[in-house]
């Protein structure tokens, strides 16, 4: 049904036409960055970019795809003032939101498209794809665009200019999500209220539902907020790390360096694979039949050592359906979270836990980016 409704909100302004000559000219130039690390790929362990392995011999030309299909959000310049006066771009403290975007956008490409979508000259004009882009375009009334993140971080305590941290991102999309009803969406953070994972996103307004309770499944996001270390990353959480970004429904995990945020889509042997959001790119003013998109993709595959990833993050998975999330569970419980493990990213409790016997020293707070957190 979801399908249905975004499909009937399109508009003839998704259906841009680009010239065959311009991707061909992208993608040959493409091609041949690639070809020159033919070497580097042979030389590959283990690579794994959400959820799929790439085994020896690496299909170049695939990979290639793969990467360069994920949305990339960056920092952008001359878009209208946050809130009428404030900034007109976000170089300098928005690149956690970028990463934010990043992540929802991989989420609505998995539940829209699919995992087998690729992007290149024979489905630019597939009319989910423009849709989703258009969720983030740089403009105030865009669903989850800069400004509306940036406003609804004031409500969050973060002032327009300030830096996100990865919870602060994602309580921030969580509120946005609740109000755009296009996309059918239900959004859960771990740290949050267990019975909140069986609300319709329409909540607010719901008539259909009792209480805002859902009967059927939607497509969930699970958000899980970490910490992984005091003043640096924990690399005892290395493999754990590793296993969340092989199973096949991750949308990667948000983080970064110190003073530096990041995407993170997957790892190649010993490094985190990462989309950079530190380019500040012109403001695309509207989505015409003519745009060239190439601006929102990179073929790019960025790397950061595990030892230099800043121990916030939050790790992101997607289930479209309920089976989904079963065997998701099923999959952490095999192969991240092991009874006795103390080494465990999380624990997993299969009834929500009692709260009301913590002390006040032990409450927990939700806008924090320094909590051990519970599924």
């Amino acid at each position: 049904m979801f399908y249905d409704d975004l499909f009937c909100s399109l508009t003839s302004s998704f259906y841009p036409k680009i010239s065959s000559d311009s991707l061909e000219q992208t993608e040959n130039s493409q091609l041949q960055n690639v070809s020159r690390n033919s070497k580097f790929f042979s030389e590959i362990d283990r690579l794994f970019i959400l959820g799929n392995q790439y085994s020896q011999p690496i299909d170049e030309k695939e990979l290639l795809k793969d990467v360069s299909t994920r949305l990339w959000f960056t920092y952008r310049k001359g878009f209208s003032q946050i809130n009428g006066n404030g900034p007109d771009s976000d170089q300098g403290w928005g690149c956690m939101i970028r990463c934010g975007q990043m992540m929802l956008a991989e989420t609505f490409i998995r539940l829209y498209l699919g995992r087998e979508f690729k992007w290149d000259s024979d489905i630019t004009g597939n009319p989910f794809y423009w849709k989703i882009l258009s969720y983030f375009k740089d403009e105030k009334l865009a669903p989850y665009s800069i400004q509306q993140i940036a406003m609804m971080g004031v409500g969050e305590g973060i002032q327009i200019g300030k830096w996100f941290g990865p919870n602060a991102i994602a309580q921030v999309l969580n509120k946005l999500t609740t109000y755009e009803e296009s996309n059918h969406l239900r959004f859960y953070i771990a740290m949050d209220n267990y019975e909140l994972m069986k609300t319709c996103n329409k909540c607010i307004k719901c008539k259909q539902h009792k209480k805002g309770k859902c009967e059927e499944w939607s497509p969930l996001l699970l958000i899980i907020p970490l910490r992984l270390g005091l003043n640096e990353f924990n690399q005892d959480y290395t493999e754990s790390l590793k296993r969340c970004l092989e199973i096949k429904y991750t949308v990667g995990l948000i983080g970064g360096k110190p003073n530096q945020a990041y995407y993170f889509y997957g790892y190649l042997d010993d490094e985190l694979l990462y989309m950079d959001p530190h380019e500040c790119q012109p403001y695309v003013p509207n989505f015409v039949q003519e745009m060239n998109d190439k601006t929102y993709h990179t073929n790019i595959m960025w790397k950061l050592k595990f030892s230099h990833l800043d121990p916030s993050i939050a790790l992101g998975f997607v289930c479209k359906h309920e089976e989904d999330f079963l065997e998701l569970i099923d999959l952490l419980r095999k192969d991240v979270v092991k009874d006795g493990d103390i080494h465990s990213l999380f624990d997993i409790s299969d009834k929500r836990p009692d709260f009301d016997s913590l002390s006040a020293t032990d409450s927990l707070d939700v806008n924090s980016d320094d909590e051990f957190v519970l599924i």
